[in-house]
């Protein structure tokens, strides 16, 4: 296993066992309590971006925790044109299905996004949209839909939901995944009219079998040109009068997503899911409800949401806090940006996919897991063996992972707090240290040394935990 300790010997201390994270997020703190002030930057950091360095983290807590949040909602004026001018290596134009590499470069270039953003909320939140569209290559095969609708996500990061809901309905991406470029009069569709009720808008519960049939009849109409945007075609639309939802006309896409972002049930299912993204799932019925209110009241605002979310007292709770399984894309992009290390992107892209999330391919239009159900045997081990991919300043000189001095057989517990704490702002415990300690005491070379410590680091269950 290299780097001087075994699975099997992480595996046989209790404080390090993967497998007891569900104890751990198991609600012990007293609901309705507040963390600590020292806390509550770092835990903003983490759920609103991908954690944050030493300097970034300075930076945030010394504006206090109102104008860091602040600062990440309001990003537009945050410089982030170096990462911006980058793009994948893929065929930058449409031409029907392709095969190749392109998955791999394009997850390379969006990890890489992940981990050097100046705007951490804005990619959170493209990561956020990926999965409430969940959209896969796997089907759409073809690089250059999925390069655009992740730029549409980002663009819209923080935008209003009707102009989401209608840049999607009419995506390149998800006309293919949702077969809505095969919708058409006299020969309708209901995959897209279904999902975009379901899973995109008011959740299960306010519709019936003839709102998804009339739904399918209104999205009758588009197709793909040939740059690969999806386009209204009138000739291919069904112009019958329908019943949706209540409402009746002669209803196209705009009239039906106009009914669908008003709907009370839409603002609870937003509310509800984009709480859970970043304070903690299954809030009370009175959270939701104001924030539903929040979601109305500004015109279906995303932004106006995410704020009220990020300064509730709810997400400053001891419930909020250390209570979320990292995904494999908080994991990894998180380690490389809070240590400013350096690594194989596509051992790094291979290696998330292993842990169960291969971007850009979500398993069904569900998305992803969340929660207990990133952790298996298999996973862990991969989150492991993940630092080993990690490069010192000694391998690649653009890693500021520099390898430590840790002394000789006293290790120096200042060094080794100094090199891990990045991962875990707050700090890691006693016992965790000690640990660590220990086994960094038998290496002597400072590159194992340092990967041994970060390798022990990020295996403990407070370094898997938002």
């Amino acid at each position: 296993m290299g780097a001087g300790v075994t699975a099997a010997t992480v595996y046989s201390l209790d404080v390090l066992k993967l497998v007891n994270l569900s104890s751990l997020l198991e609600p012990s703190q007293v609901q309705g309590t507040s963390i600590s002030s020292d806390t509550q930057v770092p835990h903003l950091l983490r759920r609103a971006g991908f954690g944050a360095s030493q300097s970034e983290l300075s930076s945030h807590e010394s504006l206090g925790f109102n104008s860091a949040v602040d600062k990440l909602v309001n990003y537009e004026s945050v410089d982030n044109s170096p990462l911006d001018s980058t793009q994948p290596n893929i065929l930058l134009e449409y031409s029907g299905k392709r095969t190749g590499g392109e998955l791999n470069n394009l997850a390379t270039w969006w990890l890489n996004r992940m981990v050097k953003t100046n705007r951490p909320l804005e990619e959170k939140m493209t990561l956020f949209w990926h999965n409430h569209f969940a959209t896969g290559y796997s089907k759409v095969q073809n690089g250059y839909l999925m390069y655009k609708q992740n730029e549409f996500f980002r663009t819209n990061a923080l935008g209003n939901f009707k102009d989401i809901l209608s840049g999607i309905t009419a995506d390149g991406a998800m006309l293919v995944w949702l077969d809505g470029n095969q919708n058409r009069k006299g020969n309708p569709n209901e995959n897209f009219a279904r999902e975009v009720m379901e899973v995109f808008s008011t959740g299960r519960g306010p519709y019936t079998e003839d709102d998804v049939k009339a739904g399918a009849l209104a999205f009758t109409g588009y197709k793909i040109d040939t740059n690969g945007n999806g386009v209204f075609d009138p000739n291919l639309h069904d112009g019958s009068v329908k019943t949706f939802l209540g409402h009746t006309g002669n209803f196209g896409p705009a009239d039906i997503i106009d009914i669908l972002v008003s709907h009370p049930s839409t603002a609870a299912n937003l509310s509800n899911e984009l709480f859970s993204f970043f304070a903690y799932p299954s809030p009370s019925p009175d959270t939701v409800k104001n924030l539903s209110q929040v979601y109305l009241d500004s015109g279906h605002s995303i932004k106006a949401l995410v704020q009220a979310i990020l300064t509730s007292p709810e997400f400053m709770s001891s419930q909020a806090y250390m209570s979320q399984i990292k995904s494999p894309a908080e994991f990894v992009a998180g380690s490389l940006r809070s240590l400013g290390a350096t690594a194989d992107p596509v051992k790094s892209v291979t290696s998330m996919s292993h842990m169960g999330q291969m971007l850009f391919d979500p398993p069904s239009v569900f998305g992803w897991p969340s929660g207990l159900g990133w952790i298996d045997t298999a996973s862990v081990l991969e989150r492991y063996n993940f630092p080993l991919l990690l490069q010192t300043s000694q391998e690649n000189p653009s890693s500021n992972l520099a390898p430590a001095a840790f002394g000789g057989s006293t290790p120096d517990s200042a060094a080794i707090d100094q090199l891990i704490r990045p991962l875990h702002s707050e700090g890691l415990p006693t016992e965790f240290m000690h640990v660590i300690e220990s086994s960094t005491a038998s290496l002597s070379d400072p590159v194992q040394k340092t990967k041994n410590a970060v390798r022990l680091a990020m295996a403990s269950p407070f370094y898997n935990i938002n």
